[in-house]
């Protein structure tokens, strides 16, 4: 009996010692998880995933969507979602800045999988590509320059020049209800390779309103000294462009999105760049 009293005593803090040590380990593993969660790799989309999907974006900011620092790396809200998705689904992600005129050719061509930067889902470009889910609503929202004295009553009377950029849901807009219907020529329509141009033109009083989707103009407001007027309720959606003939990536990136939705990380994203609406 004294021989098993001492064995026991031996045997026990192995235990202990095996069961910290296991605990230690674990530990360990989560933080790195941790740590490699919030590297700069991983936040680039530098995994070791077998497969990688290259994201077509338009090469100049539209924020909070897009926003390129000094160093040309993507941030914004979009970057931040095919992120989060890309790691979820485990896929890398290659980002390709296009001019947003050339964008949906790219994608067209198969030059990218996937087009982000704020798109808008429209009945014309549902016809030629497939679409995730919603993951957005929008608006389009018109501003003046803080010395502007023009009002939404000026703006349908077509009284001004009109800012948008080209090939977006805002230039259409502005065609279907001043230019189709008379009110302005083309000549009053100014359109732009890049948002930022036209918010700068309507600071320096080259044009009198800029027109642009409403999440825009809230961060454009922040660094210009611009006002909203007004807002027009299109009913638009934003999603993720895809190739018509992918609908393996259209099930994967929606079901990423429905992870992503049904997660703390979803409201923290959007209340970061203000799109909790």
């Amino acid at each position: 009996m004294g021989e098993t009293h001492i064995n026991l005593m031996l045997r026990f803090p192995v235990k202990v010692v095996i069961l910290c040590i296991i605990a230690v380990i674990g530990v360990a593993g989560l933080y790195s998880t941790y740590l490699y969660l919030n590297s700069n790799d991983a936040k680039n989309g530098l995994t070791d995933y077998e497969v990688t999907y290259r994201v077509g974006l338009d090469d100049a900011d539209y924020p909070p969507f897009l926003v390129y620092g000094e160093d040309g790396e993507p941030t914004g809200f979009d970057p931040d979602i095919i992120h989060w998705i890309g790691n979820e689904m485990e896929f890398n992600v290659n980002f390709i800045p296009i001019p947003w005129d050339d964008i949906f050719a790219a994608l067209d061509a198969k030059e990218i999988d996937m087009v982000m930067s704020g798109v808008s889902i429209t009945p014309e470009r549902m016809e030629n590509f497939l679409f995730s889910d919603p993951y957005l609503s929008n608006s389009q929202s018109v501003a003046i320059s803080e010395q502007g004295t023009m009002f939404m009553d000026d703006f349908y009377a077509g009284q001004g020049i009109i800012g948008v950029q080209s090939g977006t849901t805002s230039e259409d807009l502005a065609i279907a209800l001043l230019i189709d219907a008379g009110i302005i020529t083309e000549k009053k329509l100014q359109t732009y390779a890049d948002i930022e141009t036209g918010a700068q033109d309507l600071v320096s009083g080259n044009i009198q309103f800029l027109m642009t989707d409403w999440p825009v103009m809230v961060s454009l407001v922040q660094t210009h000294p611009i006002h909203i007027i007004g807002d027009i309720d299109t009913g638009e959606k934003y999603g993720i462009a895809l190739h018509k003939d992918n609908k393996k990536l259209q099930h994967v990136i929606n079901e990423g999105l429905d992870r992503l939705t049904a997660s703390y990380d979803w409201s923290e994203m959007k209340h970061r760049y203000l799109l909790d609406y």
